[in-house]
């Protein structure tokens, strides 16, 4: 992909649709409870130092903080995980209202509880016997939580922010580079299609078509369409190339994967056809044989395009491979982070390139 010759925008706002509706995250994930319990058995040792006592109190005091901040948090979480789909499909501010609304409740409730009960928990200290003293730890344990969720919904807030602009921006730049195509393709098929009009006629139309359904592919707003399309689309390609290289073009197709519903992303095999090509077959006098492999391993789809390489000719084009290869490698780590990887494998005759992409099951 050497220059972008078509770039095609969209309004954000209107098209990105945001997987994650609403700010709360997902409260019943293992991994964010076990956070939440981290969290709140540090605000309970910071809430025991806070008291000037001796090691042998604190120790007591600590255990008594944190047996009470863990029940606030965990019946916090799980409200929270109960009705999360409830709250989130609210405007921000009403549900920032509920969900805070919801967490002091649950702090009041169990600051009369220790009250009330606390004699038989071991909370002598915060029992009802001293009313002054009661009245005190309930109001002391309702603003310190109006703080803290004041502050962790703050934080969720600003999470959910990041996310949405990390998502849009994501959107912009995959359409950024979707969008190239490389121009020396372009003239090489439209000078293909015009000497065909006056001698095939039929060949000329279904290059047109042919070529038609790249610039399709390249302009659709989806992000991702099934490896039959995919493929259907390379092949397209290559019937256009086909026209113009002839015999010096041969393509050899292994495709051991049963389902071609699989969603992979657009335009993501088509560009490293056409490197092979440009790379590995022109330079041959003789032409050569690219190979297309697809097949599962490990619960990832693994595409790979294999081309000859001449020794002495490895450094033409060396630049404009690269960008290539960096517009596919940085569409897939968009698109699926770490779970996703580009594989460069050479050797004196031969350069192939590997994607693995995550099966979604």
């Amino acid at each position: 992909m050497h220059t972008i010759i078509l770039h095609y925008t969209r309004l954000m706002d209107k098209n990105i649709k945001i997987t994650e509706q609403g700010f709360l995250p997902n409260f019943c994930d293992v991994s964010i409870v076990l956070m939440l319990v981290i969290l709140a058995e540090l605000l309970a040792f910071l809430l025991a130092l806070a008291a000037p006592v001796e090691q042998l109190q604190f120790w007591s005091r600590f255990a008594l903080i944190s047996m009470f901040v863990q029940w606030v948090s965990l019946l916090n979480a799980a409200l929270l995980c109960a009705l999360r789909s409830y709250i989130n499909r609210m405007s921000i501010i009403k549900s920032s209202l509920l969900s805070f609304s919801l967490m002091m409740s649950v702090s009041l409730l169990f600051s009369l509880l220790v009250l009330v009960y606390g004699d038989y928990v071991g909370m002598v200290a915060y029992s009802s016997q001293d009313g002054h003293h009661g009245y005190f730890f309930v109001w002391r344990n309702l603003a310190i939580s109006a703080v803290i969720f004041g502050v962790v919904l703050r934080y969720f807030y600003i999470q959910y922010q990041w996310k949405r602009n990390l998502q849009a921006q994501s959107h912009a730049q995959i359409e950024a580079l979707k969008a190239r195509i490389r121009p020396h393709f372009l003239f090489n098929s439209m000078n293909t299609i015009a000497s065909l009009i006056s001698i095939d006629a039929e060949k000329a139309e279904k290059a047109v078509e042919d070529l038609s359904d790249l610039f399709r592919a390249s302009l659709q707003e989806k992000h991702s369409q099934t490896l039959a399309d995919e493929t259907q689309l390379v092949r397209c390609y290559l019937d256009i190339e086909q026209l113009r290289m002839g015999e010096r073009l041969k393509v050899e197709w292994q495709l051991s994967v049963e389902n071609q519903s699989i969603e992979v992303p657009t335009l993501c095999l088509q560009p490293l056809v056409e490197n092979a090509i440009y790379h590995g077959i022109e330079p041959q006098p003789e032409g050569g044989i690219i190979k297309i492999q697809a097949h599962i391993e490990n619960n990832s789809l693994c595409l790979s395009v294999t081309n000859p390489l001449n020794p002495n000719s490895q450094m033409i084009h060396h630049k404009g491979n690269h960008m290539a290869q960096d517009n596919i490698r940085k569409r897939l780590q968009l698109t699926y982070g770490e779970k996703a990887s580009f594989e460069i494998h050479t050797e004196p005759t031969l350069y192939q390139v590997v994607l693995k992409i995550p099966v979604t099951v």
